[in-house]
């Protein structure tokens, strides 16, 4: 199911959003910190109309990534209780499949089964909440980590129809 890949994405990304946001400040403070440096070799970098398109910028991501943060926990509270158990305990919590069975006294099987289903309940709470496919790649368009992890998974499910125009899809998280 496509859909179960930004399931799957979101909720792989939800541990580090609060890191990512952590830096994101770091790089605010200290841009804005430094700012006061002036040099006439560097006057394209450190004018104030660039510092502060930067800054401008960063918080924006930030923004952006505290807003997904959010957006994942309603989500997660809008389902069932068994669903979101299983969701926190399979990618936030890192639990292998076989502890979450051994928890829940089931099989490996029945917790791929509920895995799956609770990753398109995951889904359909995102839809509910006005967060189709388009929007999400459209919040997302500047956080390339989050894309390129969807991407991962998407081309793992066969499914390598994702195409990001003018956007190098590399391995890196650009802050």
């Amino acid at each position: 199911m496509k859909e179960n890949c930004w399931s799957k994405t979101l909720l792989g990304v939800y541990n580090y959003l609060e890191t990512i946001a952590g830096a994101i400040d770091k790089i605010t403070m200290k841009t804005a910190l430094n700012s006061f440096q002036f040099s006439k070799n560097n006057y394209e970098k450190n004018n104030v109309y660039n510092i502060s398109n930067k800054l401008i910028d960063l918080s924006e991501r930030k923004i952006t990534l505290i807003n997904l943060k959010i957006l994942i926990e309603e989500c997660l509270k809008n389902l069932a209780k068994s669903d979101a158990l299983i969701l926190i305990a399979r990618y936030i919590n890192k639990q292998k499949i076989g502890d979450i069975a051994l928890k829940h006294s089931l099989s490996n099987r029945t917790i791929f089964r509920k895995l799956n289903t609770a990753e398109g309940k995951f889904m359909n709470a995102l839809i509910r909440l006005g967060y189709n496919t388009l929007r999400l790649k459209n919040m997302l368009k500047n956080e390339h980590w989050i894309l390129n992890y969807y991407e991962s998974l998407a081309s793992k499910n066969g499914k390598e129809d994702f195409v990001l125009e003018n956007v190098s899809l590399e391995k890196v998280v650009a802050l």
